[in-house]
């Protein structure tokens, strides 16, 4: 795929199918309405007719990697281009929809094609106006100003992401304003970030030392932000102040179309039938809609339908009404009612199985992969058949299930250690039940057997205050 200096790129994605024309410097898939041409080592990106000029980043690791995908539905296309679009007119981004990843990784897509550097935060009740501008360190018995995330963006040129606007304090957010339409910003140390048209037009009449005795830095023109969050008041949250909310340029992300979605589906799932998959997402699709939400049911994660079909792929005898509860613990955070509810809509689409079809036994075996680090081969045992698949494993040395002299086994147990290393083939695992029901057992038990060193968190309100001490410990004692 090298040619001297230059790589091109042609990708084209067609619905219902890819067709693929090697070459020495070209990749060509079609696609019936965007183009999307991706030129590198100081090429362009172009998606339709708008076109980007890439840059060499100065820091490589801080790129986004692995977020595109080989294939990009339709709807991803259009919204990479309408980022794009915003991006060369210099405007801020606010990514609006529903619960889950897709927002993320569609930002994330979009640095990753752009060859972008990003500051990333997570906003929370717990943030506060140092945690974005700066904070105030002691070394050595002096106390310095470090730079935090929206202020390292703006002078390095980096996209500010924002995720969970709709989390964080309405004094929190307000301080961002003048940075975000005037590109100005006083911070706590007496430097003063301005504008990089405004600084280029001081700069003709003053020497850039007369500057840096003012105390005023340049704002990258390459700065942006994208900002990602709920609809509010539909969920939870603090609505954006209408100044703020002026700032961004907005789009709705919901998720992808049914059509999209069947079709990565049926590609994760070869062994499972049709039928199957679409039953799945047209239950996960009735629980998002507004008539499920007027119920009181909360949304279903449809983004991780993808990764239990990873599951039910290995295991098509799996019952659906077990794997959705992995998902949708439906029994568990619902009243009678809800639970009626979610029954009926599982008994529309045939997906009530759960008495029919078997569940994981137990563990049989687990060893190290031979040829792939990291990874361990477990056997369990599903309706007198027994089947080996791959998980991830710690460093440690693996144990044999039901070896632990302190953990005595039950039926139960042995049945959700199977479940959870089905789970953990595809994703992280959360344990629910009332306390001092053994769930911090179950999961030292769990950790043990695939070689993981375990590091217990105790989870409360303050918890954010907490770790910052901690952190600050840290360093004190090296």
């Amino acid at each position: 795929m090298h040619h001297r200096n230059w790589l091109l790129l042609l990708l084209l994605w067609q619905l219902g199918g890819q067709s693929f024309s090697h070459s020495p410097s070209s990749l060509l898939l079609e696609l019936p309405q965007i183009l999307i041409t991706l030129i590198f080592a100081g090429g362009t990106v172009k998606i339709g007719e708008i076109s980007y000029k890439l840059k060499t980043p100065r820091n490589p690791e801080l790129v986004p990697v692995k977020y595109i995908s080989d294939s990009l539905p339709q709807t991803v296309a259009q919204h990479l281009r309408w980022m794009m679009q915003k991006d060369l007119l210099g405007q801020d981004v606010f990514l609006i929809g529903p619960p889950g990843p897709f927002r993320r990784s569609l930002a994330m897509q979009y640095l990753e094609l752009t060859k972008r550097e990003v500051e990333y935060v997570a906003l929370s009740r717990d943030t506060t106006e140092t945690d974005l501008k700066q904070r105030r360190e002691i070394r050595s018995g002096t106390a310095f100003y470090i730079d935090q995330c929206a202020v390292r963006a703006a002078t390095q040129g980096r996209v500010l992401v924002l995720e969970g606007l709709e989390k964080a304090e309405r004094n929190v957010l307000p301080v961002l304003n003048n940075l975000l339409e005037n590109r100005e910003m006083q911070l706590e140390d007496g430097r003063f970030l301005m504008s990089a048209e405004r600084y280029d037009k001081l700069l003709q009449e003053h020497t850039k030392e007369e500057l840096d005795t003012w105390k005023i830095v340049r704002v990258s023109e390459d700065f942006r932000v994208i900002a990602l969050g709920l609809p509010v008041p539909k969920y939870k949250g603090n609505p954006l102040d209408p100044p703020l909310r002026s700032r961004f340029q907005a789009r709705d992300i919901y998720y992808l179309p049914f059509k999209d979605q069947l079709e990565m589906l049926y590609t994760a799932g070869p062994n499972i039938a049709a039928e199957r998959v679409s039953q799945l997402l047209s239950l996960a699709t009735t629980l998002c809609s507004q008539e499920s939400s007027n119920l009181g049911l909360p949304d279903f994660p449809v983004d991780n339908l993808l990764p239990a079909l990873h599951v039910l792929n290995a295991f098509p005898m799996l019952s659906s009404q077990q794997l959705l509860q992995r998902l949708y613990p439906y029994s568990s955070i619902l009243g009678k009612e809800g639970r009626s509810a979610v029954e009926g809509v599982l008994s529309r689409f045939e997906l009530l199985d759960g008495h029919r079809q078997p569940a994981p036994g137990a563990i049989l075996t687990v060893s190290r992969t031979e040829d792939l680090e990291g990874h361990a081969d477990v056997t369990l045992r599903v309706a007198d058949k027994d089947i080996t698949f791959q998980v991830p494993a710690g460093a440690k040395e693996l144990r044999l299930p039901n070896s632990s002299p302190t953990f005595i086994s039950t039926p139960s147990h042995s049945q959700l250690m199977a479940e959870m290393m089905q789970s953990h083939m595809a994703k992280d695992i959360c344990l629910i039940g009332t306390k001092g029901c053994g769930k911090s057992v179950i999961a030292r038990e769990f950790a043990e057997i695939l070689g993981y060193s375990i590091e217990p968190v105790m989870l409360y309100q303050c918890l954010f205050h907490f770790r910052e001490f901690w952190d600050r410990e840290a360093i004190v004692l090296g």
